[in-house]
């Protein structure tokens, strides 16, 4: 589906006009659906870390504490417990808050590693040596693209398809207009909650894996494969 036809389907299904064009159409109908369209992809894109925009990302360290140009452009945030030194075969814990951070420099922490994100930079303590290698996943803010298959964070063409779901995207344009028209929207955020459960079940596995370090104590190094995201979509 394109935005087109994604707009199309929600304008048969709230009764209004069908829209011949979307972007650069004057129209209020079309510039509203537009900005519907958007602020929905990018909300389920911030909401859930959904699989097909999860990306792995790998480099290698330098012998300073601040890792500067690791962050992809399209770099979101982090998914939950994958920032590993592989060299070393260690769970990195991380982002660690503002306050640990302060804590840790105060003290001149010299324990196990861990990461921070501050500046749009990856900064690690203890100061890691050179040639280090690290791995982690995060998620990606393009959930969108051109008809050439460029990845994009909003639509812009009425060409442009989704790349997260496309009859979420529409189920999800058509509760938020609803919403943000002030009309009904009790079938439609049902219809969307529904949809969205599913393909959660789907894409988010659930389960973990307990080990002795868990129960016992000491540094957990892997918990199988964690849920990042959300649990429902009261996201408006």
């Amino acid at each position: 589906m394109t935005l087109l036809s994604i707009c199309t389907a929600v304008a048969d299904e709230v009764g209004i006009e069908r829209p011949t064009s979307i972007v650069g159409n004057a129209l209020p109908t079309s510039q509203k659906l537009l900005r519907y369209a958007n602020k929905t992809g990018t909300r389920l894109m911030k909401k859930v870390a959904w699989e097909v925009l999860r990306k792995e990302k790998t480099f290698t360290s330098v012998a300073t504490e601040t890792q500067t140009g690791i962050l992809p452009s399209d770099f979101d945030r982090f998914v939950t417990e994958t920032f590993w030194d592989r060299t070393y075969a260690t769970l990195m814990p991380g982002p660690i808050s503002a306050s640990e951070w302060q804590g840790l420099k105060a003290f001149s922490y010299a324990g196990e590693a861990k990461f921070a994100l501050r500046g749009g930079a990856v900064l690690v303590i203890p100061v890691p040596a050179a040639g280090r290698s690290y791995a982690f996943e995060y998620v990606s803010n393009t959930w969108c693209q051109s008809v050439a298959l460029a990845a994009q964070t909003a639509f812009a063409a009425d060409t442009d398809t989704g790349i997260l779901d496309e009859e979420l995207l529409t189920l999800g344009t058509k509760f938020v207009y609803l919403t943000d028209e002030g009309l009904p929207n009790q079938i439609a955020a049902a219809e969307f909650k529904e949809y969205f459960d599913m393909l959660m079940d789907n894409d988010q596995p659930a389960s973990k894996v307990m080990i002795a370090g868990d129960i016992f104590g000491g540094r957990r190094h892997y918990t199988g494969t964690p849920i990042s995201g959300a649990t429902n979509i009261n996201f408006i």
